[in-house]
């Protein structure tokens, strides 16, 4: 019953940004830089946790200043990249309208703050979101229910009356676990039984399918 929808969760790349191309692609640039060869497939079938965590699970344990290097150089392959990021197809619309119905946004996201206001900034949704809660917001990022959980007590949402929208596993488990009883996954990063299997109570092939 949407009248009783009072928020909507969503995850940014992947979900609201068409950014997994800039990230993979920033990634090996930036193992490269350690002497790491990885493939885009190996990267894709992380995508969705947070840059350290890529990092370990594609190279393995880390060295002591290892990880800050490779920040660094991620984000130096990734600034010229950004601009070519566009929102996901019928994400602007789709926001528009749960705007104009007055639901309640949230953003909750494996990025970082800086780079998820960057984002923000570069597709004019710096007032979009009542709640934006990224990696660095809090202890334990997705799959934890913790960002979930943040995010709704900012908007003053209970998670009964709240939906969750990602395309990763994070996402699923993170929004199933906060205990909101509306999961919907996007497929295209994983398959429609993947997200079900981790907590979609729905899928959608496209953000245009979220309003019928």
């Amino acid at each position: 019953n949407t009248r009783m929808i009072a928020a909507v969760l969503f995850d940014c790349d992947g979900t609201l940004a068409d950014s997994e191309p800039m990230i993979t692609a920033s990634l090996i640039d930036a193992l490269r830089d350690e002497g790491f060869t990885v493939t885009p497939d190996q990267v894709r079938a992380i995508f969705g946790r947070t840059l350290p965590e890529m990092a370990a699970l594609l190279i393995g344990p880390l060295a002591v200043g290892q990880m800050d290097r490779i920040r660094a150089n991620y984000r130096r392959h990734a600034v010229p990249r950004r601009p070519s990021v566009r929102p996901m197809p019928g994400a602007t619309a789709l926001l528009g309208a749960l705007a104009e119905r007055g639901i309640a946004l949230g953003m909750v996201t494996n990025k970082v703050e800086t780079s998820t206001a960057v984002q923000l900034a570069e597709f004019g949704w710096q007032t979009r979101f009542g709640a934006v809660i990224a990696a660095d917001s809090v202890a334990r990022t997705k799959p934890a229910p913790d960002p979930a959980i943040e995010a709704l007590r900012r908007l003053g949402v209970p998670p009964e009356h709240s939906v969750f929208i990602g395309d990763t596993e994070s996402d699923t488990q993170c929004g199933r676990d906060a205990g909101i009883p509306l999961v919907i996954g996007l497929t295209g990063t994983r398959p429609a039984k993947q997200l079900r299997a981790a907590g979609a109570t729905h899928t959608v092939d496209s953000l245009d399918q979220v309003m019928t």
